[in-house]
């Protein structure tokens, strides 16, 4: 497991210096569903990092975003090589390189990379959260001057009327909210207490597994809830799960 850590620490600093650069040049742009976006660098990216993987791990499963599952194993890795495609696009600096590694249905360890912010987020199980090698925690200020991240249901607008409804309930409890487009960062946001809350639906595997695990570690109250194909996940600091899914449930 420390060779495999150490191999996706260094593989995730070598992607962010590729995404950083490539994105100076200028790239294509594809449209895969509505609202949802796949650039030339996503598909790059998680190349790159399936060919490391193949080379080296050759035995181990892959589940990437873009490429979909291969191979068979009790050690998966779990990818999103751009969580924040639109962010991305877009010059917005809060996209990040996500790389999860689980054995037998349990994540094992978890790293989320920022490259436009040199910011390296990671956890293994029962060993704590960081950020560049710092231990992290969830934040102890109060619900009513927290901030909440709470993003809308952009590619399910459907389901956008219900949502705003909670969201409006959620204002009474948090002093403020912000949406920054990329789950994993959300997750590792909430992880080093610069958030107390973290809301969204309709979301996959791969946009929180490595999340997930940091913000667990640095001791996130984490409800999942899993669907066809889709995970919605409500996570907050300490004591204030509870309530807070009292208001988006009404």
């Amino acid at each position: 497991m420390n060779k495999r850590f150490s191999f996706a620490l260094s593989l995730a600093k070598e992607v962010s210096s590729f995404l950083v650069e490539k994105r100076k040049d200028g790239f294509s742009i594809e449209e895969k569903a509505v609202n949802d976006y796949v650039t030339d660098e996503d598909k790059a990216a998680e190349q790159m990092i399936r060919s490391r993987i193949e080379e080296y791990f050759p035995s181990d499963e892959i589940l990437g975003e873009e490429y979909g599952a291969s191979g068979s194993s009790d050690s998966l890795w779990i990818i999103d090589p751009i969580d924040g495609t639109v962010n991305y696009m877009n010059a917005f600096p809060c996209y990040t390189v996500s790389i999860a590694y689980a054995e037998k249905g349990e994540t094992v360890f978890a790293l989320v990379s920022v490259p436009e912010q040199n910011e390296i987020f990671h956890a293994i199980k029962g060993e704590g959260a960081y950020l560049n090698d710092k231990r992290i925690n969830v934040s102890s200020i109060e619900m009513k001057k927290a901030l909440a991240i709470l993003v809308p249901p952009h590619r399910r607008h459907e389901a956008l009327d219900s949502y705003m409804e909670s969201m409006r309930r959620l204002y009474e409890l948090y002093s403020d909210v912000r949406s920054i487009g990329s789950a994993a960062l959300s997750l590792s946001y909430l992880a080093s207490g610069r958030v107390s809350c973290y809301y969204e639906r309709f979301l996959h595997v791969y946009d929180i597994a490595a999340g997930l695990l940091i913000a667990k570690e640095a001791g996130a109250q984490i409800e999942t809830k899993s669907y066809d194909g889709y995970v919605d996940v409500l996570a907050t600091a300490k004591g204030l799960l509870s309530s807070t899914r009292e208001a988006i449930d009404g």
